[in-house]
């Protein structure tokens, strides 16, 4: 086969170029770190790169919904503590007020007292976020969680909704609580009503003792076992929570149900009948025989908010005693009003701290979460670094052979090229 001039500079210089080429890569790859910087030079490897990075956008974007959550759970239990506080110091107030030696010049200073921690709650139940949404509003954050009307009633706003994050791609994290959940469906003090002294003789009223619930304790627990929602669970069955306290002559008593079975007994001690957490002071001069009883029903349990229990013990405080106990002789007193109060704001209390709890325990699965999504974008940070990085020494080792044979190649090329006919006929 003959060789011509031409055929041996085509065949050098496609061997420049390559080595060219080479060199080029080489430096590419030194300069950037990255094995490649098309799909074209590695199909595989670009399509692995493409799926570690959606991956690794995934989780940074996780863990910045989770830094998100964060701070609003932070913000919701910071608040939710600053309302278990007051409350506690409403419920120090309330216990002052019943003191019998105060006067009402002290009453009405601790009325306006708690009257300002009400303003307070009012307040906090109406905290907003950074972005200006009430965080106990649900899915309504642009209005606020309680609005007061014209007359000093507090209506709750929230509509009972939570708003959820995905932190995770399997995890999704509640981010608020309703308002409607933790301040407004709490459950009042059990209490009773109809409280009358009857002559069973002729089964006329004898008068209306006063009463008062002095263990709550005892009393839930009775009330628990006896009272009757009647069908469905969702009203109380007519008369069936009726209840008697039929005296006997000597001083003694018995608590009876509506079927006149007996619950429990005991005796009148200083014109006062004490049962199941129950107090029913009788009327001065009275004198327990077997024609008298106390005719009480249970009351049927109420859900409110504790802003409008607050106003009326307010309102209450603030009247001189000796008013108040006249003008709701037939009904109840001063101190059975203050002690239902502390029972309200010890199941409100309640509440707040159920939802505290809640609210903490999510923090701290949060927290667990954003170290888990920073680890695992690591990894595949990692993973997307091992495909497609280039490993520095390598790189360096690389370009420093490429630029050899490049060097080479000029060389050879110089050399074969550089001869004449006068070379031959030496």
């Amino acid at each position: 086969m003959r060789i011509s001039t031409s055929m041996q500079y085509n065949s050098h210089l496609n061997y420049l170029q390559t080595a060219n080429t080479k060199v080029d890569q080489a430096s590419t790859q030194y300069n950037t770190g990255l094995k490649f910087q098309t799909a074209g030079e590695d199909p595989g490897g670009m399509a692995a790169k493409i799926k570690y990075q959606a991956d690794i956008t995934a989780y940074e974007r996780y863990g910045d919904n989770a830094k998100v959550v964060s701070d609003a759970l932070d913000q919701e239990e910071t608040a939710l503590g600053q309302i278990w506080d007051v409350m506690s110091s409403i419920q120090t107030r309330l216990i002052q007020a019943i003191n019998g030696t105060l006067d009402d010049g002290s009453r009405q200073a601790l009325a306006e007292d708690i009257k300002q921690s009400r303003d307070q709650l009012y307040s906090l139940m109406n905290t907003k976020n950074a972005e200006g949404e009430y965080i106990f509003s649900g899915a309504q954050s642009d209005i606020p969680t309680y609005t007061v009307t014209s007359d000093g009633n507090y209506i709750c706003n929230a509509d009972g909704s939570t708003k959820n994050v995905n932190v995770s791609p399997t995890i999704t994290v509640q981010t608020t609580d309703s308002g409607l959940n933790i301040f407004e469906n709490v459950m009042y003090a059990y209490d009773i009503e109809g409280v009358d002294l009857i002559d069973r003789r002729n089964n006329t009223s004898a008068g209306s003792p006063l009463y008062t619930i002095s263990d709550y304790d005892q009393f839930n627990a009775f009330f628990g076992d006896h009272f009757d929602y009647g069908t469905g669970g969702t009203s109380a069955a007519s008369n069936v929570n009726s209840f008697s306290i039929v005296f006997h002559d000597g001083g003694t008593f018995d608590l009876r149900d509506l079927n006149g079975d007996t619950i429990a007994s005991g005796e009148v001690v200083d014109g006062k009948v004490e049962v199941n957490g129950m107090e029913f002071t009788l009327p001065d001069g009275f004198t327990p025989t077997d024609n008298y009883r106390i005719d009480f029903t249970l009351q049927q349990p109420e859900q409110g908010n504790i802003l409008n229990k607050l106003t009326e013990i307010v309102n209450k405080l603030s009247l001189p005693k000796d008013e108040w106990d006249n003008i709701n002789q037939s009904t109840s007193s001063l101190t059975h009003d203050l002690a239902e109060m502390q029972q309200n704001i010890e199941l409100a209390k309640k509440q707040v701290d159920t939802y505290r709890g809640m609210v903490g325990a999510r923090g701290a699965n949060i927290d667990a979460i954003i170290q888990s999504d920073e680890s695992l974008t690591d990894i595949k940070k990692e993973a997307k670094a091992n495909v497609s990085e280039m490993d520095a020494f390598e790189a360096v080792s690389n370009l420093l052979v490429a630029q050899n044979a490049l060097q080479v190649a000029q060389q050879s090329y110089n050399l074969v090229h550089s001869t004449t006919l006068f070379d031959y006929m030496r």
